[in-house]
């Protein structure tokens, strides 16, 4: 195999994600720092090599499967190889496309590839989670608010594009006695970019962190009596209510259009 001529990192940068970032929006912060920083350099290797954008889809989506795998289990040994293969999963999910935008070789296969490998990695992850903190704590409740978190991050993305669009066309000139409901509306969408689909993985790998490090805390709580939880557990919590908050805000704001 003929040896090819990469750019520099630093012309690398330009041609593979200056594009992009000038028509991104949303955890732009987290984008860069969490994954476009290294993957520039996993994208040079793959181009060294002769990847194409949709083998290297391919390969995050391996890393995903063995990083959700890994995160069924309580040692800290596996939640470790956990958190290395959903951090690589992250890194890839960036490096396909520099390598379409490199070679010109974008295409609707492609992107399409990409969407529904991301539409399942998530809810993936999440199912994933449920039995890992299952597996810790031995507490049949967690699949009742952890199906209930995959069943909501599926709606959420049924429904993003869609709804993006519509919220473009919405009026801001709302009456006095509305003003404090589209406040309300603009914290819980502030919270609820944090737990989008397609930046979720982030709290997973910090919860997961938070259970390495830290015991289950058990609670007394009157009628129910004591209480266990861990980060993963309480993670599962917050993002189901969290979401649906999220959709009921979301609704009240479409019947007022």
């Amino acid at each position: 195999m003929k040896k090819r001529n990469i750019e520099p990192i630093r012309e690398l940068r330009k041609i593979c994600q200056k594009e992009k970032f000038e028509n991104e929006t949303g955890n732009l912060w987290f984008e860069w720092n969490f994954k476009r920083r290294e993957s520039i350099y996993f994208t040079k290797l793959l181009l060294k090599i002769g990847i194409s954008a949709n083998q290297a889809t391919l390969l995050s989506l391996l890393f995903a499967l063995i990083g959700g795998f890994f995160l069924v289990f309580t040692d800290v040994k596996s939640l470790i190889l956990s958190a290395v293969f959903l951090y690589l999963y992250l890194i890839f999910d960036c490096v396909d496309g520099e390598i379409a935008r490199y070679t010109k070789t974008s295409s609707k296969l492609g992107s399409h590839l990409d969407f529904m490998v991301g539409t399942f990695v998530h809810p993936y992850a999440f199912i994933c989670m449920t039995f890992g903190a299952y597996n810790a704590l031995h507490d049949i409740s967690i699949f009742a608010f952890g199906f209930l978190a995959v069943i909501l991050n599926l709606l959420h993305e049924m429904h993003r594009i869609s709804y993006e669009v519509k919220s473009a066309n919405i009026s801001k000139n709302t009456s006095e006695g509305e003003s404090f409901v589209w406040k309300l509306y603009g914290l819980v969408k502030g919270v609820n970019n944090f737990l989008n689909p397609g930046a979720i993985l982030y709290p997973i790998l910090i919860v997961t962190a938070l259970d390495i490090c830290f015991a289950p805390l058990s609670i007394s709580i009157p009628i129910i009596g004591l209480f266990a939880i861990n980060a993963r557990y309480a993670f599962l919590i917050v993002y189901s209510f969290g979401k649906i908050g999220s959709f009921m805000m979301k609704t009240h704001r479409l019947i007022h259009q």
